[in-house]
């Protein structure tokens, strides 16, 4: 039975095995097996991933760096590449440059603090804050001047000082005293959004009743300030009397507004009780260890080959097949398909295979060691299977390693792992009459990887002890095998007599004095919100929230009585102590902790008040730290646990926010890692980005008001480390830090995603860390000498040139070309799911043999394909038309058909690739399917 099946859209995009067999759920129809290097357009087509230009190295290739967007407005946008003690800056695709060197800005943000790193931006300052790090503001004042600066959460303005109150009253009163009225005053700024703690009290004895009797209040001029308040004692508490642009007033018995009282200012992030310094006393010895060196190799497992070989015996044509072996009194000989072909190679023919060594870390940061492999004889061979029959014959594999040397020990691996590939291998031919074989090793087991032995690391530890303290965290530091310095990571607080003790599995004597004063307890996130700059999360107070005035961003003062206007200072009363891990500010604001989701909202007025604050729990899910991404008036968020993405917005029916798993058809691609990294950009497409532990890239083209929602995987030669978008001319661009191994070293990059809307053939850029030459046509291409030593892709004037190794920074063309783009190429793929068909059996095609024979994929402004029934067996489409010669291949728009090998399957699965640098969008796929 021969049918024609039509597979509308694809852009359901990759979905778990999990699901296939869910036929019925809508996602399927539209799904795929493999999207790997595409990206899903949100009216269904999917669509090849541009590739990737570099931008620059990162100062540091041996520690990672995480991305930041600043946008100031829709022409003026940068990344913020910070890094190990340092931020740089790009944009459009450039780094910003002081003379010949990237400018830069000094931070004390180590590497392992980068990506908990929380960030707010407001016109031109970007708020920064980190649990070990005081709030700060990242102001830009001009495009080489960027300045790092600490937090002042109190007024600029300071108090008039010299304030006194002298009695006006006339000669003829009875009394002229009886009463003590004492004054304050403050200085303010124009628009009242500053304004002073108040002025030493000045108190005059009086009668405020007597005839003619005022009081006149004098100070002295304080700079920066345009008027005064002045406020006046009244039951204990400082009430407003007047405010005056002079340096005097006179009361004459006015009533004091108790209402209006002088801000008080305290020190908001710090705690009492916290260790502040720690001092060496004693340097002790000994303290020499093990640096997680690389000791050995344990081959536990090792890659099987078995020799296969195809041609033609007296009776036609034979399929690739195993071969046996058989022992003759010559030795041993091959056998295959009854005929004799030959002996088995010899250790010459073995020493042909070569193979290539890796070494990782799984856990740690382990780097520079290295190790090669030690290979077999063919006096090595090995049984696969016994024999069956006759006991002469039975297949024989080898296995072409049977050992591991480390070359170079490296340092700081905590779990190392080895990769090892088999790079080359023998193949041979063998003639003999009408006999005509062609034999080649085969890899009966694929890739393998085996563990490595550390040597371990010197552990050091230091630890506190109080009888009232808590969460202190001290860090050794060793020099020479002492001790020479101690870090404070985190002050704690409450410590009233703290003991600190160091703990090493080597050395001894080290002692430390610590000092106990007023410590640091800083916030984890920060966000604005009705008009206040909010913060939360500290070490030391996980579940606290603090809120500037209304109208201000350092100003944390607050009156007694308290006023609508004040800071707000709260401890969110949960059944957990989990710190606050964000602020959202949506339609209302919104915290997410590791446990839970939570709703900050005024109780009885519009706006957020110290009298009107409630703090009200939605969901129990709980957030991971990485930051939440905003779409529409819903947020994307990492959860907690799981490694999923979740969607959390307003529901009319619930009454409050409630969260969805939006991972739940595509879960492979997320269970058991964690996202690290999330960015989204809102044209041309509607898509999240993000980066996982095991970096790889993952975009998620997400409509929800039209029910879209599709995955796909992107991969490179390398890992993918931090990603962020902002927008330039008329697309969101996607910039990411890659992880790459260039030759023998390990090197990181800022790239940037090229645009998706291209007019020229020429400017299409499907390769990764490119570069671009554009210029007078010639044939050397130089200049690109952070790809030495690799296999590029090539595209010139608009033609696919072949691919060739960059050596000494440059490359050259047969032919001339002036616009040559370079780079890394990578494959990008889609696989169809098993077939489901209606049979009147109702299985849906289960359990039903299938033999695809024919494809036809509808493409827009594509290039030719590779397809078949897998990624193993691809045939070519033709890559030319009637086009003209020397020009192009024209971009392919309608139904084209492709001629594959027909195959009988169990799932009836077409895969498609695009391998050269060019363009691919399709928009449905027709398979022609025998099924039995």
């Amino acid at each position: 039975m021969s049918l024609k099946i039509y597979k509308q859209s694809i852009g359901g995009g990759e979905i778990s095995p999990s699901m296939y067999s869910r036929i019925t759920d809508p996602s399927y129809s539209a799904g795929l097996a493999k999207c790997r290097n595409m990206i899903v357009e949100p009216q269904g087509p999917v669509v090849r991933r541009p590739g990737f230009s570099m931008v620059r190295e990162t100062k540091y290739p041996d520690r990672k760096c995480r991305l930041i967007p600043f946008t100031f407005s829709a022409t003026q946008t940068m990344i913020l590449e910070f890094g190990h003690h340092y931020v740089r800056f790009h944009t459009n695709g450039s780094t910003l440059m002081n003379g010949n060197v990237p400018y830069e800005v000094a931070t004390d943000y180590d590497e392992s603090e980068l990506f908990d790193i929380d960030y707010a931006q407001s016109v031109d300052i970007i708020t920064l804050v980190h649990c070990s790090h005081p709030p700060r503001e990242l102001r830009r004042y001009g495009a080489l001047d960027w300045r790092l600066v600490d937090i002042t959460f109190n007024t600029s303005l300071t108090p008039p000082t010299g304030v006194t109150a002298t009695q006006h009253i006339l000669q003829s009163a009875t009394y002229k005293d009886g009463y003590v009225r004492k004054y304050v005053v403050t200085s303010c700024n124009l628009d009242n959004s500053e304004e002073s703690k108040a002025s030493q009290a000045a108190s005059v004895t009086c009668n405020p009743y007597g005839d003619g009797a005022y009081n006149t209040i004098t100070w002295n001029t304080v700079a920066g300030a345009d008027h005064y308040r002045v406020y006046r004692d009244k039951g204990g508490i400082y009430g407003y009397i007047g405010e005056t642009r002079t340096n005097s007033i006179d009361d004459d018995n006015i009533a004091p507004d108790s209402s209006i009282t002088p801000p008080i200012y305290d020190d908001v992030f710090l705690t009492s009780g916290g260790i502040t310094g720690a001092t060496v006393t004693a340097q002790g010895s000994g303290y020499v260890g093990p640096n997680g060196e690389i000791t050995g190799i344990d081959l536990l497992e090792t890659q099987t080959w078995v020799v296969e070989g195809s041609g033609r015996n007296f009776y036609g044509p034979v399929a690739p097949g195993n071969c046996s072996a058989w022992q003759s009194d010559d030795g041993w000989a091959l056998n295959f398909y009854g005929d004799g072909v030959g002996l088995v190679p010899n250790d010459e023919m073995i020493s042909l295979f070569s193979a290539s060594v890796e070494i990782y870390d799984a856990e740690g940061s382990g780097v520079g060691a290295t190790a090669k492999a030690i290979f077999s004889s063919a006096s090595e061979w090995i049984k696969l299977t016994k024999p069956t029959g006759n006991l002469n014959f039975c297949l024989y594999g080898f296995r072409p390693i049977k050992g591991i040397q480390v070359i170079s020990a490296g340092a700081g691996y905590k779990r190392p792992l080895c990769r090892v590939t088999i790079t080359s291998w023998p193949t041979w031919t063998w003639s003999r009459k009408a006999l005509n074989y062609k034999f080649e090793f085969k890899r009966y087991t694929g890739e393998f990887v085996t563990s490595a032995k550390s040597a371990g690391f010197l552990e050091t530890s230091i630890r506190v002890t109080d009888t009232t303290g808590s969460g202190a965290v001290l860090e050794p530091v060793i020099s020479g095998g002492k001790l020479t310095n101690v870090i404070v990571k985190n002050p704690g607080a409450g410590y009233s007599n703290p003991t600190a003790t160091l703990y090493s599995n080597y050395g001894s004597g080290a002692q430390i004095s610590l000092t106990v004063a007023n410590a640091g307890d800083y916030p984890g996130c920060v966000s604005y919100f009705e008009q206040r700059r909010w913060f939360a999360g500290s070490r030391m107070r996980p579940q606290y929230i603090w809120a500037t005035k209304t109208g201000t961003e350092t100003d944390m003062g607050y009156s007694l009585p308290s006023q609508s206007t004040d800071r707000i200072k709260v401890r969110v009363a949960s059944q957990d102590s989990n710190r606050i891990r964000h602020i959202v500010p949506l339609s209302q604001l919104l915290m997410l902790t590791a446990s839970g989701e939570w709703r900050v909202s005024p109780v009885n007025s519009d706006a957020i008040t110290p009298e009107s604050m409630s703090v009200r729990p939605q969901s129990y899910v709980g957030s991971s730290q990485t930051k939440p991404v905003l779409i529409n008036n819903t947020m994307i968020f990492a959860s907690a646990r799981g490694g999923h993405l979740r969607e959390l917005g307003y529901s009319y029916q619930a009454g409050g926010y409630i969260t969805s798993d939006v991972c739940l058809r595509a879960a492979h691609l997320f269970d058991h890692h964690e996202v690290v990294d999330i960015a989204y950009a809102k044209a041309p497409y509607s898509i999240f980005w993000c980066v996982n532990d095991i970096g790889k890239l993952i975009s998620f083209t997400y409509v929800p008001e039209q029910q879209v929602g599709a995955f796909a995987q992107h991969e490179t030669q390398g890992n993918f480390e931090s990603c962020a978008v902002v927008p330039e001319s008329n697309e969101d661009i996607l910039y990411v830090v890659t992880k790459r191994k260039i030759g023998e070293n390990t090197v990181r990059f800022v790239e940037r995603m090229n645009e998706y809307i291209i007019d020229k053939d020429e400017d299409y850029l499907f390769m990764d860390c490119a570069g671009t030459y554009s210029g007078p046509a010639k044939t050397e291409i130089s200049g690109i000498s952070w790809l030495n030593g690799m296999k590029v892709s090539i595209l010139a004037d608009g033609y696919c040139v072949p691919d060739q190794v960059v050596q000494n920074g440059k490359i050259t063309l047969r032919r001339a070309a002036s616009k040559v783009h370079i780079g890394l190429p990578y494959n990008s793929d889609i696989q169809t799911l098993p077939l489901a068909l209606q049979l009147q059996d109702l299985s849906f095609g289960s359990n039903h043999r299938k033999n695809i024979s024919g494809v036809a994929v509808r493409m827009i402004d594509s290039a030719s394909i590779l397809a078949g029934s897998s990624f193993d067996d691809l045939y070519q489409q033709p890559t030319r038309g009637r086009e003209t010669p020397g020009t192009p291949p024209k971009k392919r728009n309608g139904e084209f058909e492709v001629d594959i090998a027909a195959s009988w399957t169990d799932d009836g699965q077409v895969c498609i690739r695009q391998s050269a640098p060019l363009p691919l969008k399709i928009s449905s796929i027709t398979v022609t399917c025998d099924v039995v």
